[in-house]
């Protein structure tokens, strides 16, 4: 079986990988993303279908402008198109690649990236000879990429997705939280098993605890001891998060996934209001501000 275990964990904001890009104004977006399709995926040797765009490309107000593109490509198919086995040939592969179609790049492979200094289709004409940082994600499955790193459409919503996953985050966490072990000294927590959202692999379920193996202290870091994952299905992880009646589809917002936290079919409504506490300190801990609806659900 092809085995690869490198693959990015995090949207990263901020700062360029490549030298010489600028933001991409929201009216060449599409057409830059369809001339990626065009010029760079035959030589990858892989098809529209095994990409997903990811985060807000494309959704922005008129006038707007994004950092970079992100997309994710689909490694199972990578691999398989391109006739290799390991990860390390697949990613030699796809920087090949870019290298005699005469991209500027940087190979980060490390985090499951490659950055490409890619030429703006000058829309509005006002980018000229301009480029743009894409960023290829190489994923395990395109359909969860595109889910976990969802954002909406400004139209959908005039929150950024950060607060759908924060509080997605949130539920997954607190829905079967069971402490293990309690320190009889603090009477706080140091072992529990519990749910998280991986953003490489999907829901997973394990057993962490905040003990050094070194020392036997209480430390600041979370140690996973074991885990699994349940699935990298989006619409089983809705169902699990938010209940049998939802699919993916039906909560990609913040608003919405908040509207069915506070339903009375919720799952886990008998930890509602740790699952809404812990949304807002996240969100705070981010720096975002904490919306008003939230604010009136924890009241």
């Amino acid at each position: 079986m092809k085995q690869f275990n490198h693959f990015r964990e995090t949207i990263t904001e901020g700062g360029n990988a490549v030298a010489n890009v600028v933001r991409i104004n929201q009216e060449n977006t599409l057409a830059t993303v369809e001339k990626i399709y065009s010029d760079l995926l035959p030589k990858l040797k892989i098809k529209k279908s095994d990409t997903a765009l990811l985060g807000s490309t494309g959704k922005k107000a008129p006038r707007e402008s994004s950092g970079d593109i992100d997309i994710a490509l689909s490694a199972t198919e990578l691999l398989k198109k391109n006739n290799v086995d390991t990860y390390d040939e697949m990613m030699n592969y796809v920087v090949d690649a870019i290298k005699k179609a005469g991209y500027d790049f940087k190979d980060m492979r490390s985090i499951g990236i490659i950055s490409i200094a890619f030429p703006i289709e000058n829309v509005d004409g006002l980018q000229p000879n301009q480029k743009v940082q894409l960023d290829l994600m190489i994923v395990q499955s395109v359909k969860y990429a595109e889910w976990v790193f969802y954002s909406p459409h400004y139209l959908d919503s005039q929150l950024k997705g950060l607060y759908r996953n924060l509080l997605n985050f949130s539920v997954a966490k607190n829905a079967n939280l069971v402490v293990n072990k309690i320190d009889p000294d603090t009477k706080t927590p140091i072992e529990w098993s519990r749910y998280w959202i991986n953003n490489n692999e999907g829901l997973k379920f394990g057993t962490q605890t905040n003990i050094s193996p070194k020392t036997g202290k209480i430390v600041k870091a979370v140690r996973t001891l074991d885990n699994k994952t349940i699935s990298n299905n989006p619409d089983e992880i809705v169902a699990f998060l938010y209940g049998k009646k939802y699919k993916a589809n039906d909560l990609l917002t913040f608003e919405a996934c908040l509207k069915a936290v506070l339903d009375n079919g919720f799952p886990h409504k008998d930890k509602r209001q740790i699952i809404l506490k812990t949304t807002a300190e996240a969100l705070q801990r981010e720096g975002y501000p904490i919306p008003e609806s939230l604010e009136k659900a924890m009241k």
